[in-house]
């Protein structure tokens, strides 16, 4: 387990990659001389739906090329003491090429391609944090019967394409009240291409829509921040985002305030308070509105792995509360900030230099 902690405008980024492997016994119950598989299934976190484990990966499709064409194509295997086909497909003469994935369910666009010349996926994650799902594919290249003896099933480790991110909240400082209510990852692709690959599948996406590049946006039951992080994008369990892994240009707020060039940030929808709710800090008028940071150098968006980021407002290390969000229009109606887009929205710690000046004599006498 690999982890980054940073403090970056107020947001703490942790950057996890698992790489612990379930495994399951290769059982010999497959029909004689049947294809069948033994698959493992990289352990990560899944919000709506549940993670995909070696233990629950109950069926996959599949899909082989051998002798230049196609043997078999999004052929269903599921889970006996093996994974199975019916009907069974049985081992030709000649080597073959798997290729093996979980289908999602329709919210989420999964195009395959499976020739003798190409193999890719096509990913567009659901827009909806509800519709989601984690996707996982799978490949090995020129198998025999003989590779297991004839007796045993091909292993199969599926790995996870996508990049889970994970946002979490807390206020360092009793002395501000923030309440959060929706977050928003913006300028972002939501559409990737992947070519099948022995390497693990670990590459990144090799072609990024980028005309897709949209905003990724959630709300959610207000939550008040405290000293402690928590996630908050949980209800009904989904708390998480997959996404089409990618390398992103971060907004640039000190060169550009309103993001011209439409860099990635992230941005949270609150409201912040201060003196027992009877001070309106941000926005000064009315309900929530949105504030802003870059995404920081160490949220790369790589495949397989889940990013913990942290907005830690008021820290000590910090620069308080973030920025106006550079794109979203003012939502509130005589609130002069919500409009000036990528505006400091709270200034440093204020601090005094004091001295005290020196007594000034004044000499007195008095003659009797």
């Amino acid at each position: 387990m690999k982890k980054i902690s940073i403090i970056v405008a107020g947001l703490a980024l942790v950057a996890a990659s698992c790489t612990k492997i379930e495994t399951v016994e290769n059982g010999n119950g497959n029909v004689a001389g049947g294809i069948s598989f033994s698959a493992y299934a990289s352990r990560l976190s899944k919000a709506a739906q549940e993670d995909v484990t070696t233990a629950n990966l109950l069926s996959f499709e599949a899909s082989a090329v051998g002798n230049g064409a196609v043997y078999f194509d999004d052929v269903t295997f599921t889970k006996s003491t093996v994974w199975e086909s019916s009907p069974v497909y049985f081992w030709p003469a000649f080597a073959l090429d798997f290729y093996a994935y979980n289908t999602p369910g329709s919210a989420t666009g999964f195009t395959r391609s499976i020739s003798a010349e190409a193999q890719t996926i096509n990913v567009v994650p659901a827009a909806a944090i509800a519709d989601q799902e984690d996707l996982v594919a799978a490949c090995v290249k020129s198998k025999t019967e003989n590779d297991n003896n004839g007796k045993g099933a091909i292993a199969l480790t599926f790995n996870h394409y996508l990049t889970q991110l994970v946002v979490n909240a807390k206020c360092s400082n009793p002395t501000y009240k923030v309440v959060v209510d929706g977050v928003k990852l913006a300028n972002i692709a939501g559409e990737g291409t992947y070519t099948f690959s022995t390497a693990s599948m670990k590459a990144m996406a090799e072609k990024i829509n980028s005309a897709t590049s949209s905003d990724y946006t959630a709300s959610f039951d207000a939550k008040t921040l405290g000293s402690s992080a928590c996630e908050v994008m949980t209800n009904a369990g989904n708390g998480r985002w997959y996404l089409v892994p990618q390398a992103v240009a971060a907004w640039n707020q000190a060169s550009e305030a309103k993001n011209a060039t439409n860099g990635t940030y992230l941005a949270l929808k609150v409201k912040i308070t201060a003196n027992s709710d009877a001070l309106n800090i941000y926005p000064t008028v009315g309900g929530s509105a949105w504030m802003a940071v870059p995404v920081p150098a160490q949220l790369k968006f790589e495949q397989g792995k889940k990013y913990n980021v942290t907005f830690d407002f008021f820290s000590a290390t910090g620069n308080g509360a973030g920025y106006v969000d550079p794109e979203t229009p003012g939502e509130l109606d005589g609130d002069p900030l919500t409009e000036d887009n990528g505006k400091k929205i709270i200034g440093g710690a204020i601090r005094f230099d004091a001295t005290v000046d020196e007594w000034e004599d004044v000499n007195i006498t008095i003659s009797l």
